[in-house]
């Protein structure tokens, strides 16, 4: 072979390996997860004003707060809500699959 037809093949078979790299980095849970916090964060801070939502949230006596959350989660609109539950459930299957292995890890650990 010549150098052309061996630097052709070499191009393609590179490009190949770069391709299922770059398939194998984006179909990861870990950066489907990412993308969908971030997204879902910046749709909640374009739909949400989180400084009014504080001091309205000051602004509530101690006893009355369970109903004025209550009351605010039954007034918001739907994508606030779905951009919240996106949220609050991407944090929590990260936390869990973080400290899943950690209990085993020391349950394991303490049987020795």
């Amino acid at each position: 072979m010549n150098n052309t037809q061996t630097k052709k093949i070499y191009s393609a078979t590179m490009r190949r390996v770069w391709y299922t790299y770059a398939l194998s980095l984006t179909l990861r849970q870990s950066t489907i997860w990412g993308i969908a916090f971030g997204a879902s964060l910046i749709g909640f801070w374009k739909l949400v004003s989180v400084t009014s939502i504080i001091k309205n949230f000051l602004n509530v006596p101690v006893k009355m707060a369970p109903s004025y959350i209550m009351q605010s989660i039954l007034q918001a609109e739907f994508l606030v809500l779905l951009a919240f539950g996106v949220i609050v459930f991407t944090v929590l299957s990260v936390g869990l699959k973080m400290t899943i292995p950690i209990l085993y890890r020391s349950q394991k650990l303490s049987s020795v």
